[in-house]
């Protein structure tokens, strides 16, 4: 009968155990030899399979670096006021020298729809509050056709300050107030998110697809955040009203959108 492959170094190995036992010899020193002998044995076996392996824990490491990270100690806080009071007269980028007011969100604490605009426009900054003028009164229009008042829906934006002009936020800027907007939403927790604009679409997305290619469905939140929030939220990008109002033709694809919303809310 064929002996196995490496019986007899184990056979060998036995004995000189069972002899080192007979002397009393219990434990081995881990000499400089041993140890190199070790970390020969731990390297990966080929290029190709370190390769492998650096991959996966790359990926790995850029799907936490995706998530939103949400500040757990701030659900006890509280209130949209205590996360008002933190932001105070915000000077934490440059977006303040352009600023009149800060736009912070409008709404009901308890709202199942939130909406995220990019930034605020002129007309926000003077009233306080995000998505005024022609825009606004589009978007009330939107939300009734789906059985929606504005006093029912929490309304805000990635920044609270408006740019100037026809300028958009820098990524950093977005960084430096996006805090305040997670706070905003782990207080609120709605049923949906419906961001309105490219902008905000693909900040929380952490995506570069144009906003046409975005919108249509729900994202599921417990891909992009790493709180008890994960499975209870949804997002749906959709077209800001601004938009709507320059190119009608896009209203269709609006409603859609809309009504996808109305049914996950029901």
């Amino acid at each position: 009968m064929a002996r196995k492959p490496g019986t007899d170094i184990l056979e060998e190995v036995s004995k000189i155990l069972q002899y080192h036992i007979s002397l009393g010899i219990k434990e081995y020193p881990r000499t400089q030899q041993i140890e190199n002998f070790l970390q020969k044995l731990e390297k990966p076996s080929s290029l190709k399979a370190g390769s492998k392996l650096q991959g996966r824990q790359r990926k790995a490491t850029e799907a936490v670096e995706r998530k939103h990270l949400f500040d757990t100690g701030l659900a006890q806080k509280a209130t949209l006021q205590d996360v008002r009071d933190e932001l105070g007269d915000c000077q934490r980028c440059p977006l303040h020298a352009t600023r009149t007011n800060i736009v912070f969100g409008q709404g009901p604490t308890q709202a199942k729809l939130m909406i995220v605009t990019g930034a605020p426009d002129a007309e926000d900054d003077q009233e306080s509050a995000p998505v005024q003028g022609n825009a606004g009164d589009l978007l009330e229009k939107m939300l009734a056709a789906i059985g929606l008042s504005r006093e029912e829906v929490y309304i805000t934006t990635l920044v609270k300050c408006f740019p100037g002009g026809d300028a958009k936020p820098s990524e950093k800027e977005i960084r430096t107030c996006l805090p305040f907007l997670f706070r905003q939403i782990e207080i609120i927790c709605p049923t949906v998110i419906c961001t309105m604009g490219m902008l905000a679409a693909q900040t929380l997305l952490h995506s570069r697809k144009s906003i046409f290619q975005l919108r249509g469905r729900f994202y599921n939140f417990n891909d992009l955040c790493s709180s008890e929030l994960k499975d209870k939220i949804v997002i749906m990008p959709s077209l800001h009203p601004a938009l709507l109002m320059k190119n009608s033709e896009l209203k269709k694809a609006s409603w859609q959108d809309l009504q996808m919303i109305q049914k996950k809310l029901e």
